[in-house]
């Protein structure tokens, strides 16, 4: 009896371990993603608008996208001439990748993306002051999102590390044991762990208590809105499709603007 019980803690370790790593490794490389290839082939055809959607896509699936990032940003630089945009998806990229032998060029081109919002700064004093006010909140929340960025990144790699260990354990004690099992009883299973728990997910938030309508406050970004309302980041493309009337673009935000909530 004893021997069958240490026969079901081994397979329940085993399987409990699996079926974490099985979502927190990625099987598939960034750039072998169907997404990403399909970008790729956009950017060939000229067709910069359907790339950069599909980057997006790459983004907001994955936690290590960081050649989509790069690629993101060189787009809203040199072609929708966003520079704050860039230098999100640029420092999301020394973020995601600091070892990269591309670090320096990454580094040029936040700093172009500097001048050319300088460049982009109106003549008038009065209105040039306003938009450096805006620039400031854009940086501010640029700042909290980075540092989420950075937890979630610390976060996954002592997960990762605490699932080798315990795969390795389990390697150990069942290359010990002899292989002389009884049948598991008729019916019985194994139970899982919370995936929830062990995967950090987004919170689970009740659809009927998201408000209707929202007033952009300081710092504020519609992947920040998204996760304070609906509990994930997934829904800030959600939220700005209903506003495209009010915001020209997803980081077109002025703090006191009123958006609608899907």
């Amino acid at each position: 009896m004893h021997r069958l019980r240490t026969c079901f803690f081994v397979l329940f370790v085993i399987f409990s371990a699996t079926s974490c790593s099985s979502e927190l490794v990625e099987v598939v490389r960034e750039i072998d993603e169907k997404q990403y290839q399909l970008a790729k082939g956009y950017q060939a055809q000229g067709r910069e608008d359907e790339a950069l959607s599909a980057f997006l896509r790459v983004i907001d699936a994955r936690r290590d996208s960081p050649e989509s990032h790069f690629e993101a940003g060189y787009i809203y630089l040199q072609k929708m001439k966003d520079p704050i945009s860039a230098i999100y998806h640029f420092k999301c990229y020394i973020l995601l990748k600091p070892d990269s032998n591309q670090i320096v060029q990454v580094e040029q081109l936040i700093e172009t993306a500097e001048k050319e919002f300088i460049r982009q700064l109106p003549a008038s004093p009065y209105e040039g002051q306003l938009k450096g006010i805006n620039m400031l909140d854009l940086v501010d929340g640029l700042k909290k999102e980075n540092e989420i960025l950075k937890r979630e990144s610390v976060a996954a790699k002592k997960k990762v590390k605490q699932l080798e260990s315990i795969l390795g354990s389990a390697g150990r004690i069942s290359t010990d044991m002899s292989v002389n099992m009884e049948p598991l009883v008729s019916g019985q299973q194994v139970s899982s762990v919370d995936r929830s728990s062990a995967l950090g997910a987004d919170l689970q938030i009740d659809p009927t208590a998201v408000p209707r309508a929202y007033t952009v406050q300081s710092g504020d970004s519609l992947s920040s809105i998204s996760r304070q309302l609906y509990g994930t980041t997934s829904r800030w493309n959600d939220i700005f499709q209903a506003n495209r009337d009010r915001i020209s673009s997803e980081n077109a935000l002025r703090v006191g603007q009123e958006l609608r909530i899907p």
